[in-house]
């Protein structure tokens, strides 16, 4: 495991690197008894080029550490309880560069409690179950947290781990009975239920103060008519408290077809430009000043799906061709995903073909 002693940090000018001599050769595998990466008052680390799952917590874990990067790594299967696969906590300027995650966790990819200036980069998230009480999102883009981007994220939902019927149960393991109704009863939920299911891109709460500038430039999110999902409020789905507080920039939401209908836009108190929702369902944009918003469904919105991926910028809506770095659109071409072939070998997932085939042959 990578789990350095507390208080062992690098510098700016040398941080404390460790990478797999062979990208992607090396996995991790906690055996649900240890924690693949764990950096806790750690500060100025690199992980680079490994795999980790099964993890007894978070699969990778950073707890009180400061501008760290975890670059080109895939992590699945956290505990199934209030867990993360990728998560940054009471720490600030933390990159999640070309990573990708899926299986079990609450959120997949999460930055709470002071995760400040948290960047996700070319990150792609996968929600595939949990029976824990609480939220649940692919990528959350606030908890007590402020100033966090996504930059060419992609995320998508998939229940396939969540079992038929069950008890919601709370961090200890025992069935969950603090519910707000004041009930004091277990919840029994059937039908592959999810309790609280928020959506691929969303948010959880910030309890003082304004959400000041959540971000996202050039990511995707979709649904597909073979995915199981539950009713989320919206496949990107951001309520930001005060006028202004988030920007959207060239970003775009599918919901297939045959697929649970949800909405693909749910966005409030938020600014941008260059948005394209491609769904049955109208996008809810509300208290929002966002230019050049595209909406259409069946034929319609899968051409406009292909146009967005052209190297030409369509004529409306969102355009993702170019790479994002820090909140700059680059010349440097987004396509093939970076980690296409490494989700290929590890889960049979081809990104670039799935996103490039919403919009039809």
């Amino acid at each position: 495991m990578i789990a350095p002693p507390r208080g062992l940090s690098g510098t700016p000018e040398a941080p404390i690197t460790v990478r797999a001599a062979s990208d992607g050769r090396v996995t991790l595998d906690g055996q649900s008894r240890r924690v693949p990466v764990a950096l806790g008052g750690n500060d100025w680390f690199v992980v680079e080029g490994v795999n980790a799952h099964s993890s007894r917590d978070t699969v990778v874990s950073l707890s009180r550490s400061n501008r760290c990067i975890i670059r080109r790594v895939c992590g699945w299967d956290a505990a199934d309880g209030n867990t993360n696969v990728f998560g940054a906590h009471h720490g600030e300027h933390n990159l999640f560069e070309d990573c990708a995650g899926w299986g079990i966790s609450r959120k997949t990819f999460s930055c709470s409690q002071g995760g400040n200036y948290t960047v996700f980069r070319r990150c792609f998230a996968l929600w595939e179950g949990c029976h824990n009480v609480g939220p649940k999102m692919s990528m959350t883009l606030f908890y007590n947290s402020h100033h966090v981007t996504a930059e060419n994220c992609i995320a998508t939902w998939d229940g396939r781990r969540m079992r038929e019927a069950y008890t919601v149960h709370g961090q200890d393991g025992k069935p969950f009975t603090g519910w707000k109704d004041g009930s004091g009863r277990a919840k029994h939920l059937t039908g592959y239920g999810v309790d609280q299911p928020y959506g691929c891109f969303s948010a959880d709460r910030i309890d003082n103060g304004p959400t000041k500038e959540p971000s996202m430039f050039g990511c995707i999110a979709y649904i597909l008519a073979s995915q199981r999902v539950a009713p989320i409020r919206a496949a990107i789905n951001i309520h930001c408290k005060q006028p202004g507080d988030g920007w959207f920039e060239n970003t775009a939401a599918f919901v297939e077809e045959g697929a649970r209908q949800v909405t693909p836009l749910r966005l409030t108190n938020s600014e941008g430009r260059g948005l394209t929702a491609v769904g049955s369902l109208e996008p809810s944009i509300r208290q929002c000043t966002i230019d050049n918003v595209l909406h259409a469904s069946g034929a319609e919105g899968r051409a406009a799906w292909k146009a967005m991926l052209r190297k030409e910028p369509p004529a409306r809506g969102a355009h993702i061709y170019y790479r994002y770095e820090n909140g700059k659109l680059t010349g440097k071409p987004l396509w093939p995903w970076p980690m296409n072939e490494r989700l290929k070998t590890l889960t049979g997932l081809d990104v670039t073909a799935t996103v490039f085939g919403l919009g039809g042959p």
